[in-house]
């Protein structure tokens, strides 16, 4: 992978709302930028990928492992904080994946891998992570909110790059017309997400459920309401919850379900349950029952294309739901102790 060419060893840290807003812009310019990059580094890099993440970079990384697993490559994700040098395999290639670059588990999980054997997704450079990795994507040091608004949609997107480039079929022009449809989501979904923040905060809580590459919907969503709006979510995927977890659900129970085909069941059941469902995806699902079943409709996007727009509402539902109770998103509850190289145990 290429090295990255300038250096963003600490960008400013946006407010949300401007983080938000230039979105379109930046994966514009990303998705320009990564083709060279990836052309730097010729074809699949081992017989096995394990992909090392933590929080948003791991939710963000869903996108990775479910275009390479679809196309036959296998691919592991991890923590790594429980990652140890014995656990090396031959024909195996670590990538780690940290925003921030300082992302402790990260640094030491790679740290247990040879050098050869290293790559990472970046978006500060340099940075511990970088250091360790002569090949790595570099994200640009794009600007982001201390809850990880455009820098989880700029990792995602390089994740289906990168995807794409190991599997041989990345479409770079479609990426490259990717930053313009996110603006219209934007601008034209607004309403959905308000209606989504007050049903969430009526409920006080969301289940957000998906499979495949609309994980990093789900796992990134339920992250972002916990952090942003602070307000208890958990994400789980779509076989799983219909084998128990869906039991606890009631009328006023909120379900935000990203759908890539196969969450229709699931969707009409809970809805016909009385919980409040809100569906996204592609296509419509039929449904002739009574119950409060919402669909937003994103035509024509792939499945990689739909988490990243997803991710965009929910962040949408934050604002709004900030703006209902008067928290602003980036206000912290936690100091963060003993997550990044360099703060204290």
């Amino acid at each position: 992978m290429a090295t990255a060419t300038g250096s963003s060893s600490a960008p400013p840290w946006n407010s949300f709302d401007q983080a938000f807003r230039g979105q379109p812009e930046a994966l514009t310019a990303l998705a320009a930028a990564l083709p060279e990059q990836l052309g730097r580094h010729g074809g699949a890099v081992a017989d096995r990928l394990v992909v090392f993440g933590i929080g948003a970079s791991r939710a963000a990384a869903h996108v990775l492992v479910a275009g390479l697993t679809a196309r036959g490559v296998p691919c592991e994700q991890l923590t790594g904080a429980d990652f140890t040098a014995a656990q090396v395999r031959p024909g195996t290639t670590y990538l780690g994946v940290s925003q921030s670059g300082r992302s402790v588990e990260i640094v030491r999980a790679l740290s247990a891998v040879p050098e050869r054997s290293r790559m990472s997704v970046v978006n500060r450079a340099p940075s511990p992570v970088a250091d360790l990795t002569p090949r790595r994507l570099w994200l640009g040091g794009v600007a982001d909110s201390r809850v990880s608004t455009v820098g989880f949609t700029a990792t995602a997107l390089a994740m289906a790059m990168l995807a794409g480039h190991l599997t041989g079929d990345l479409d770079a022009g479609r990426w490259a017309a990717f930053g313009p449809r996110l603006a219209e989501v934007i601008d034209r979904r607004r309403a959905d997400a308000a209606r989504i923040a007050a049903d969430v905060l009526a409920a006080g809580h969301a289940d957000l459920i998906s499979s495949g590459a609309g994980m990093a919907a789900a796992e990134g969503g339920a992250l972002l309401l916990r952090e942003g709006a602070a307000v208890p979510a958990a994400s789980f995927d779509t076989r799983s919850y219909l084998h128990g977890f869906m039991d606890s659900a009631r009328p006023g129970s909120v379900h935000l379900i990203v759908h890539r085909g196969g969450e229709a069941l699931l969707a009409r059941q809970l809805a016909d349950h009385g919980a409040t469902v809100h569906l996204l995806g592609a296509e419509p699902v039929a449904y002739d029952g009574t119950g409060p079943l919402h669909q937003i409709h994103l035509p024509g996007m792939t499945d990689a294309e739909l988490a990243v727009a997803a991710t965009v509402i929910w962040q949408m539902v934050v604002q709004e739901a900030c703006a209902a109770t008067g928290r602003r998103p980036e206000d912290p509850v936690f100091t963060r102790i003993d997550t990044k190289v360099g703060t204290a145990a």
